[in-house]
């Protein structure tokens, strides 16, 4: 046996890091929910027929010392350092879009005549008086074409 086995000496191997930013990105994310800072969105993946309306259930939470001061839904994918926009704000949606949430823990939202393009992920978004927050996971929309039983296979699929 090595004498650094027999002493219990610890052995040190080279690892290899990952890039820098994805780490740090991951370090600030779990700061940032575990100090009272939560999206949540249910479920996650929602099946529509092409023309119908949708419903994005979801919820958050931040801390008690902070105010909201802009809430808003994008659609992905996440983009790394870049400001994603406003849903609300895009003349492809925001006939469609309708908030029905608030300014306290609700953030769900109705998207009407739903099409093919809208298929995607979107996320909630989120600006308090002091920081900003999204819900990484987001909500998965799959909308399929106009025939019943072939949306129903399609969606059942999904």
């Amino acid at each position: 046996m090595s004498d650094s086995l027999k002493h219990g000496v610890a052995m040190m191997m080279p690892v290899r890091m990952a890039p820098k930013l994805p780490l740090m990105f991951l370090l600030m994310f779990y700061v940032v929910s575990s100090a009272g800072w939560r999206v949540s969105y249910s479920p996650s993946h929602i099946c529509a027929l092409k023309n119908s309306s949708v419903v994005m259930n979801c919820s958050y939470s931040f801390p008690t010392k902070h105010q909201v001061i802009k809430v808003f839904w994008f659609k992905g994918p996440l983009q790394v350092g870049v400001e994603p926009p406003d849903l609300s704000e895009d003349p492809e949606y925001s006939q469609r879009l309708q908030y029905l949430g608030d300014k306290q823990q609700n953030c769900t939202i109705k998207l009407s005549h739903v099409t093919l393009k809208d298929s995607g992920k979107y996320y909630f978004r989120f600006f308090t008086d002091k920081d900003k927050a999204m819900g990484l996971t987001g909500v998965t929309l799959s909308v399929t074409g106009d025939s019943h039983e072939v949306s129903l296979f399609f969606c059942a699929l999904c």
